[in-house]
């Protein structure tokens, strides 16, 4: 058996300096991009996912807070098994198709689940396949959208909630002018003390009904404002 001269290297620096200064300076790159690359995947703010076919091989820290999973808990797992799948298969159905299919790589897609924590959490994901050595894996990379989509939802809330209103104020309006064009057509037939009353009273109420309409012009404005910035909001999403 041969054992290892410790002068060996120092015979190979001697005999051939160049090679040796090569390799070395080889071994040192390949030590800095580890590195690099490594620190990049620990401190990048997006989550991310490393896998191939049978399952998750590795995940940053940041997809281990956004699920409150760690790695060595799903170390292995097929995306169908991660407790959020399992427990709602629903939530997973897009992801695993993407997950499966070298057809939809580099194509975007939402993944909403709730996490450990029950917070529900939504990712623009996307799935990129490598091909190394024979072997395919998924690099997988999302952007946390979730505030994103509360705050669309919280807007198409407020805006079915003004369309509600508009139609109960155009419903009053009618129901307020209708009888007061009855109770003005009536008075003007009988004059005297009591049909300036009347009248008084009418215009009153017509002027509180002119506010209403105003109101009613208001809202129509908030809510052009809030459709239009629900969909520019949803385009900016989908072209980042």
């Amino acid at each position: 058996m041969a054992f290892h001269n410790p002068e060996d290297t120092d015979s190979i620096k001697k005999m051939n300096p160049d090679t040796f200064n090569s390799l070395d300076r080889v071994k040192k790159q390949a030590l800095a991009s580890d590195i690099r690359w490594g620190t990049l995947f620990r401190a990048v703010a997006d989550p991310i996912i490393i896998g191939d076919e049978e399952g998750i091989l590795v995940c940053n820290p940041c997809f281990e807070k956004l699920t409150g999973l760690t790695s060595e808990e799903i170390l292995g797992y097929p995306i169908s098994h991660l407790p959020m799948c399992h427990s709602h298969p629903e939530d997973c159905n897009l992801f695993i198709k993407y997950w499966k299919e070298p057809t939809y790589t580099g194509k975007r897609f939402s993944w909403s689940f709730t996490n450990t924590q029950q917070k529900r959490i939504v990712l623009d994901m996307q799935i990129v396949f490598v091909t190394i050595e024979d072997n395919i894996f998924r690099f997988c990379i999302g952007r946390d959208i979730t505030h994103e989509t509360e705050l669309i939802e919280e807007q198409e809330i407020a805006l079915r909630q003004i369309d509600k209103n508009m139609a109960q104020l155009a419903a009053l309006n009618d129901e307020i002018r209708n009888p007061l064009t009855l109770i003005s057509m009536s008075a003007g037939m009988h004059e005297g003390p009591e049909q300036i009353k009347i009248l008084e009273g009418v215009q009153m109420i017509n002027t509180l009904v002119d506010r209403l309409d105003q109101g009613f012009t208001e809202s129509e404005k908030v809510r052009k404002f809030l459709k239009r910035t629900i969909q520019d909001f949803s385009t900016a999403l989908e072209e980042e």
